[in-house]
């Protein structure tokens, strides 16, 4: 992977050397960039500045200035995965951005339960990455590409990087779980968006695990859109071949807007 770390310093970017100790991280996102397109970058944005403000003490104008930067560093050409935080530093809360190559695009995985819930700040992304990353290392020799943490009830909360949609057996509802315990998803509200304009209903509720058996299962992210989950180690078989997925990418897809678009609208 391709990557290249920059600090905002004095109303710039410059680049740096990457810390041989990672630094403590208060808040980060990240989104795909996709030969100049992103899905959902104001979104994004918004994010990212919500949990700034609220977990540490840079002026919002400092942050609107820095993400203004990294949009116009933003490759225009190939897949890329970039990663805007706010960590600590010894002079105090500094914000970087990380220009990484993607990974290709991902359209299946096989899902395993996370071992335990590592999370400190469920609704804050950032401080808990690397112990998420974990959750996924442990899971891998399971065949497993992602971790889905549960609760003491065996029901469902999120993907180590990721959220859970399903559609239920012989269901034209889609249910998604309960807000209040996990990362508010851009890709799911977006998603969430185009079911309602579809007339389908977006149902909040429990999901235990039991109850997947012969759903469709999707674990979506900023990364790959829509993944279609073809197994549960050790748990119940899922649906899988009914090409909805496919059309639903594709209509999340399409709500990419072209970084140089977004600047010659002024869009902050």
């Amino acid at each position: 992977m391709s990557r290249w770390l920059f600090e905002f310093f004095e109303g710039t970017l410059r680049l740096v050397a990457e810390d041989s100790l990672a630094p403590r991280t208060l808040v980060a996102d990240s989104w795909r960039v996709s030969d100049g397109t992103v899905v959902g970058l104001d979104l994004h944005e918004q994010r990212f500045s919500r949990s700034v403000a609220e977990n540490t003490s840079l002026p919002a104008h400092i942050v609107a200035d820095f993400l203004h930067a990294v949009r116009g560093s933003l490759p225009r050409q190939g897949e890329w995965f970039p990663r805007v935080e706010a960590i600590w530093h010894e002079r105090g809360p500094q914000l970087r951005y990380h220009q990484r190559s993607a990974p290709p695009w991902s359209s299946q995985v096989i899902v395993a339960r996370a071992p335990h819930d590592p999370r400190r700040t469920p609704r804050v992304k950032g401080p808990d990455l690397e112990a998420l990353l974990k959750l996924r290392d442990h899971v891998a020799p399971l065949g497993a590409g992602e971790a889905l943490i549960v609760d003491s009830e065996d029901a469902l909360s999120e993907g180590a990087y990721s959220t859970v949609m399903v559609w239920p057996l012989g269901g034209e509802q889609l249910h998604i779980v309960h807000h209040s315990g996990r990362l508010p998803s851009i890709t799911e509200r977006l998603l969430i968006s185009l079911a309602t304009k579809q007339g389908i209903p977006a149902v909040e509720r429990t999901i235990p695990v039991s109850a997947l058996e012969g759903s469709e299962v999707w674990i979506v992210s900023a990364l790959h859109g829509i993944r279609q989950a073809m197994a549960f180690v050790d748990g119940p078989p899922l649906a899988t071949g009914t090409g909805r997925r496919d059309v639903w990418q594709a209509r999340w897809r399409a709500l990419a807007t072209h970084l140089d678009a977004s600047a010659q609208q002024g869009s902050r």
